[in-house]
């Protein structure tokens, strides 16, 4: 009886330790045949497989959350591909990977201080490449938060020994000079200098051609009402009509000069911000991919 029971648990064993393996032999083929769908860039397809996989566990479950961040970020889907790839565990080979991309990801989207908090968490060796990775990246935002002391802290200790970055260290330093030497516009100041002469604003905030068109504009309009009370005086109905619409033009033209000014710092800062995640992206790269 004793005997007849071993060989039982023996054999269910076998079976239970077959299934398992068959198990994972069939995830392995799927993950395959995922893995050529996205060479192939059929993504929603890798994707739709991938969600498929969400309920596996161990280093299958890094290899599904891995791909689908991956996938997400070839389809610019960013604070998703984030979502996914801070999931993957540090025992995972593509732990750096995931984790510097996902905080890449997190700054591109504009989430500063979940970047921040990401690359901070990374843990590194000193003096290795990783180490260098995570300093350069939080100068890149500290940068994109107008966190210059931060900034500095970080570039303080750039020296160039990782071929990978080197040229972007560079380039960031390069990007924090251009914000010092950058004078923006007041829009406060480019709608009073509008007021004391019609489009002087806007050639203050670097928009030189839309303030001479503004001042003719305006100049025009004001001889044309001025010639409408030499003819008929401060009563002519047209002269009032004329001097309303000159009016109307010349407080939007303040309006339009502060604007003007706004727009110029903010198409600015976009140009700083696109040159800075480019900056960001080249190591990143030049050191997973």
């Amino acid at each position: 009886m004793k005997l007849s029971f071993a060989v039982v648990l023996i054999v269910m064993t076998g079976f239970a330790q077959a299934r398992e393996a068959d198990e994972n032999y069939t995830l392995r083929k799927e993950i395959d045949f995922i893995l050529h769908l996205i060479a192939r860039e059929d993504f929603d397809a890798g994707l739709h497989l991938l969600d498929r996989l969400d309920k596996v566990d161990g280093a299958l479950k890094d290899s599904v959350n891995y791909l689908s961040g991956w996938v997400m970020y070839r389809q610019k889907n960013l604070e998703m591909s984030a979502l996914k790839l801070l999931k993957v565990r540090e025992e995972s080979p593509v732990f750096y990977k995931s984790r510097f991309f996902g905080a890449y990801n997190l700054a591109h989207v504009g989430r500063h201080q979940h970047a921040q908090n990401t690359l901070t968490q990374i843990p590194v060796t000193p003096d290795s490449m990783h180490e260098a990775m995570q300093r350069f990246q939080l100068s890149g935002v500290a940068l994109l938060q107008n966190d210059f002391d931060t900034f500095h802290k970080h570039a303080s200790l750039f020296d160039g020994r990782f071929h990978v970055m080197a040229q972007q260290e560079h380039n960031m330093l390069m990007h924090r000079q251009r914000f010092e030497a950058t004078r923006t516009p007041s829009p406060f100041l480019a709608g009073m200098l509008s007021a004391a002469v019609p489009g002087l604003g806007r050639v203050y905030a670097g928009k030189s051609s839309e303030g001479i068109i503004s001042f003719l504009y305006l100049a025009a309009m004001g001889l044309t009402t001025y010639d409408f009370y030499r003819g008929g005086g401060a009563g002519s109905p047209i002269f009032i009509i004329s001097a309303s619409v000159t009016g109307i033009f010349y407080a939007g033209n303040i309006y339009g000069s502060a604007v003007a000014a706004r727009r110029v710092n903010q198409e600015f800062r976009h140009e700083m911000e696109q040159r800075i995640l480019f900056d960001m992206h080249i190591p990143l790269r030049n050191a997973f991919n």
